[in-house]
């Protein structure tokens, strides 16, 4: 989510407008304040204990949220949330209210489903109450995807208020790799020179697939996961490769070392992991949510069940073809150049800025 508020933040810049973002120190290497390229950037301390004890990201902020959140939002034009599931989404549409200060949401996903009951309970209490607040108070709501749309408009959402986008992603960064990179790339990372590749990127959660993708390894091919969040117990095994979390720069070469992407996730749809691979021509092997259907942005993509043995199919059947995984590629890539170029998709998200600040 970060990736792309930053996304955001450069292009309100490049385009005239003061940006300051408020989000969580959870990292002790982390300053509270800093400033890039004309970004503010204010972190304030949270304690993750949901996180650590549930792997379900839920950040509590210390009380100075508060006092942090009201200070920028009193001097600001319009206010931009991203996602009502969390606490600073929360304090922070309550201040904007407070301070008749118009908002902007960005809605990431719909329910997301969980094999704890008491997780899917939250879920549905959350957005029952905050949630149904926000989405009433929010001038508009941007939704990336249309799982998250068809959310949208099953909570009595008018259809209006609803901004459908295409997120995006650098396309000149996350590219293919030039001749003789990818090996020297793998060499970096002490990857296998002479094994086939397949890459996760993202967190280390359950909703995110890791586990059916780690019983989906075979001997045929090493797996390669980069993200945060515990390495499963019996995720230390042979041919598996844990990066732990990287850079943007990082990532955008690690995808040019690796052969195909597989992301076995629920309910997360062309997210900008995909996307980022995509870009960087890679076959992407995903799970047949019905949103990919009759979609032309899923040009490209390999979609199949939500199982270990499926994905072991679908990766053992297109490793098998050389000349199928360069075209699949190559079909993802020109994909990527039509739909999901940052620059080209952030016209729509400035027009919602304008109309919402005008409206304020």
């Amino acid at each position: 989510m970060e990736i792309v508020v930053q996304q955001q933040a450069q292009g309100l810049i490049r385009n005239g407008y003061e940006v300051r973002i408020i989000s969580s120190l959870w990292q002790s290497k982390q300053q509270r304040e800093t400033e890039k390229e004309g970004i503010e950037v204010l972190r304030v301390p949270t304690w993750h204990v949901i996180e650590d004890t549930l792997f379900i990201p839920f950040p509590i902020f210390s009380p100075r949220f508060v006092v942090d959140a009201w200070r920028q939002i009193r001097s600001a034009d319009v206010v931009h949330i991203h996602d009502v599931f969390y606490m600073s989404s929360w304090i922070s549409a309550a201040l904007a209210k407070v301070a008749r200060k118009p908002m902007l949401l960005t809605q990431h996903v719909a329910i997301v489903e969980h094999p704890s009951r008491f997780v899917m309970w939250v879920q549905r209490v959350v957005y029952a109450t905050a949630g149904r607040l926000i989405f009433g108070s929010a001038r508009k709501i941007v939704a990336y995807n249309r799982n998250v749309r068809d959310f949208l408009l099953s909570r009595g959402i008018n259809e209006k208020k609803i901004l459908w986008l295409t997120n995006g992603i650098d396309v000149r960064r996350f590219r293919p790799p030039a001749e003789g990179e990818r090996a020297a790339i793998r060499a970096q990372f002490r990857l296998p020179l002479d094994r086939p590749l397949i890459l996760f990127v993202g967190r280390l959660v359950e909703k995110k697939g890791v586990q059916i993708l780690l019983n989906a390894k075979d001997p045929s091919f090493d797996l390669v996961f980069a993200g945060p969040g515990p390495v499963p117990e019996d995720g230390l095994m042979e041919g598996v490769h844990w990066l732990g979390p990287l850079d943007q720069a990082q990532t955008a070469e690690l995808y040019r070392s690796c052969d195909v992407f597989a992301f076995p996730a629920v309910g997360e749809i062309f997210t900008l992991a995909m996307q980022e691979a995509m870009a960087s021509q890679l076959p992407v092997i995903t799970t047949d949510d019905a949103a990919y259907t009759n979609n032309e942005m899923a040009d490209g993509l390999i979609l199949c069940p939500r199982q270990a043995e499926e994905f072991n199919k679908a990766i053992v059947t297109l490793l098998s073809d050389p000349k199928l995984v360069l075209e699949m590629g190559l079909r993802c890539r020109q994909t990527a150049l039509r739909h999901f170029d940052w620059d080209a998709n952030f016209s729509s998200l400035k027009d919602a800025y304008a109309e919402v600040s005008a409206a304020g």
